[in-house]
């Protein structure tokens, strides 16, 4: 009698991956919400515990791309174990850590899986899915990242002010064996679909919307950070919240992440580009009235929430519009859009901190921000136009 074992579902693989890129996007923003913690611990200044983000963004840029070419030609289980082992080794790292040196390195580490495990889980939800299913497949991998932001950073912000923030990165580490464990027993064991050959794979280079979509990150998108990197001292500084005010306001940025990234998920292919602007429109405005606003408790957490969702509103679009304009060269375009997202993360978060350290005032960074994101806006723009006209010209060489 041959009884075959029952394979696990696909949407039980996804939410294994989710609870992987969940721990994932965990460490990466839950820094955010306990620099004041880290920084006088280490007696260092708020801006240079910032650091830490930057060094984390820069990390992934510089792996990603990397750790993805060597381990794309893998089966895939491996590859995901190997990285989950990685990431928890690091964060226990952090936990430990002596002095702020120590955690540089231990957030560096960490950040050397990021960019390879979200473009092969990327890929390999995608491979799961229907075509018709893959944004939304790509947006339920996003949706680990949007949940860690909705409960990971205030929760790890409320802990880091009651306990430690070494507490933090503690629960991140049992989280990341959870996945580890996940991933060992249900995400079969194939090899890719097609294995990619990598020299081809560069070609998409050529494509010129993913060209603008990886631009349209880098500048759009490091608006997103100058500001974010030190929303949990601005809130403290603005509205004068204490551990329960910034958990609350950091829940409701998470919340309105939640909600843009749910939206962005369920815009048609067609209008991407258009949805994109309007995003990007929305979150200027957001940015340019959050520090006039900021002072009244209840604006600061409306204010807070809407910052989150156009701020969540956009990587979907973007990530689907890279994958949709690449049509041979899927895990270097995914791997290179994280890259590009963690680059705009890293340049943000550096050209904040020179802000601070300047100006010394939480309101400049909401201008530079806003002005970073107009950079964002403009090629949305081109963007938009370039595609209008290659589906005229199309439509001309047809009819």
């Amino acid at each position: 009698m041959n009884i075959k074992m029952k394979q696990p579902s696909v949407k039980l693989m996804i939410f294994v991956l989710m609870i992987c890129t969940f721990s994932i996007g965990y460490t990466e923003y839950a820094v955010m919400g306990i620099l004041t913690s880290i920084a006088d611990d280490f007696h260092i200044h708020v801006s240079s515990a910032g650091m830490l983000v930057t060094a984390y963004a820069a990390s992934v840029c510089l792996t990603g791309p990397i750790v993805t070419i060597i381990a794309v030609k893998l089966p895939r289980k491996p590859v995901l174990l190997g990285l989950m082992g990685i990431f928890v080794l690091a964060n226990l790292m952090s936990v430990f850590a002596p002095n702020f040196a120590v955690l540089a390195i231990s957030r560096i580490l960490s950040a050397s899986i990021h960019g390879a495990f979200f473009a092969i889980a990327m890929v390999f939800a995608s491979e799961m899915v229907p075509p018709e299913k893959r944004s939304a497949a790509a947006a339920s991998m996003n949706g680990g990242l949007t949940v860690a932001l909705m409960l990971g950073v205030p929760f790890g912000s409320y802990l880091g002010d009651a306990l430690n923030w070494r507490a933090v990165f503690f629960i991140i580490s049992v989280l990341g064996m959870i996945g580890l464990v996940g991933l060992m027993l249900v995400v079969p064991n194939r090899k890719p679909k097609v294995i990619p050959m990598l020299m081809n794979e560069w070609s998409v280079f050529k494509h010129k919307q993913v060209i603008f979509s990886f631009a349209i990150t880098i500048l759009g998108y490091s608006g997103v950070f100058i500001a974010y990197t030190f929303i949990e001292p601005i809130l403290r500084d603005s509205a004068g919240f204490g551990t329960v005010g910034i958990t609350g306001a950091l829940f409701a940025y998470g919340l309105g992440g939640v909600a843009g990234n749910f939206f962005a998920g369920k815009v048609p292919l067609k209008l991407l580009t258009r949805t994109m602007i309007g995003v990007m429109i929305g979150l200027i405005g957001v940015l340019a009235i959050f520090p006039y606003i900021a002072v009244f408790p209840a604006a600061a957490v409306s204010a807070t929430f809407l910052f989150g969702a156009c701020a969540f509103g956009t990587p979907p679009l973007l990530q689907t519009k890279v994958i949709s304009s690449s049509e041979n060269g899927t895990t270097i375009a995914a791997a290179v859009s994280v890259s590009a997202f963690n680059l705009a993360n890293a340049l943000g978060a550096w050209i904040g901190g020179l802000i601070l350290g300047g100006t010394g005032s939480y309101s400049w960074l909401f201008a530079g921000g806003a002005l970073m994101t107009a950079l964002g806006l403009v090629l949305s723009t081109f963007a938009h136009l370039s595609e209008k006209k290659d589906v005229y010209e199309y439509q001309v060489h047809k009819g």
